[in-house]
């Protein structure tokens, strides 16, 4: 392009100081920085190749790191603090390990609380009598909430709830009373 350039800048033969010469070497200019810029961007737009216009998958532009199996659990209320950073007492009522690794993120958590989720969503019309079996205590008025584990040792509450709550007695469910 810019062989084409000095091509026809030679083709002329201005005398220097006339005002064809004076126009002439604003043209030079203008085309010289147009090139320079289409040059420029032409570099750019090779570098950042954004392929077909497809919407990303969340998480897709996160950056790689480490995966560990997620760990899905169920406590009862009486196990932890609401609104508390500490982590649940006891051993939890329901425990489920995947077998999937997921990415230590954001991300990943939520994939994770999604895969819980997928899980107890199938057991819930069981859940009381579930629930019940699985616990080594009697309970009354408490609620089931998820917690997950992903990537690490450490409990992370993720305040979903089945939206009822339950009372055992000796491992059987019992209709939880109103008042009380």
């Amino acid at each position: 392009m810019y062989g084409e350039i000095r091509k026809t800048v030679s083709q002329f033969t201005l005398h220097q100081g006339s005002s064809e010469m004076r126009s002439f070497g604003h043209v030079v200019i203008l085309v010289a920085a147009v090139c320079v810029s289409y040059s420029v961007s032409d570099e750019h737009s090779n570098a950042l190749d954004f392929g077909p216009l497809i919407p990303p998958k969340l998480g897709d532009n996160l950056p790689p790191t480490e995966s560990f199996p997620c760990v899905c659990g169920v406590f009862l209320t009486g196990q932890f603090v609401k609104g508390s950073r500490d982590p649940p007492r006891g051993n939890a009522a329901l425990l489920h390990e995947n077998s999937d690794p997921l990415p230590c993120n954001p991300f990943g958590n939520k994939q994770c609380t999604n895969k819980c989720l997928d899980l107890i969503v199938k057991h819930l019309p069981n859940s009381a009598a579930i629930l019940c079996g699985s616990i080594d205590r009697d309970c009354h008025k408490e609620r089931a909430y998820l917690f997950i584990k992903n990537c690490n040792d450490t409990w992370i509450n993720t305040n979903l709830s089945a939206g009822r709550e339950y009372c055992c007695k000796d491992g059987k469910p019992y209709k939880c009373p109103i008042l009380s």
